[in-house]
């Protein structure tokens, strides 16, 4: 998967797997995890909101199956 650095106070980076509808989402403390199956429009909503932590939290947290990765 291919990240993307983003501006945050909390994550890292974020990338997208089109094939298997997978996020995955790198935070500053080096956790990462996957979500599945999302729509890519939330990864480039993601992309292009500017408040990545409270769009994580509102969005993407708690909505979709999730598996800690790192």
């Amino acid at each position: 998967m291919n990240h993307h650095t983003v501006k945050s106070s909390r994550i890292a980076s974020i990338a997208y797997d089109k094939c298997n509808e997978t996020l995955e989402v790198r935070f500053l403390d080096r956790s990462a995890w996957q979500y599945q199956p999302v729509p890519v429009r939330i990864f480039n909503d993601f992309l292009n909101v500017v408040s990545k932590g409270r769009f994580y939290d509102g969005v993407v947290k708690g909505k979709f199956k999730e598996k800690r990765i790192a």
